[in-house]
């Protein structure tokens, strides 16, 4: 994936992240229940994003990112 879709990609993670939080400050109407857990959504978009981020530092700097744990253990 090249820089350029990646961060149109992190955009669209920080645009989802907001929508998220937006309805989660909301207040409760116990009328309405609320259908999807957006706290839930909120923590693994910030998972995805902290990948996505690093996959944009390794594009800019030019250094693959390395796995440091031995295979087979």
């Amino acid at each position: 994936m090249g820089l350029s879709v990646t961060l149109v990609l992190f955009a669209c993670e920080l645009l989802v992240f907001g929508f998220c939080y937006w309805q989660d400050r909301k207040p409760i109407d116990l009328a309405k229940p609320r259908l999807l857990p957006y706290r839930f959504i909120m923590m693994v978009l910030i998972i995805v994003m902290l990948t996505t981020l690093a996959h944009i530092v390794a594009l800019v700097t030019g250094n693959p990112i390395v796995v440091r744990r031995k295979m087979g253990m």
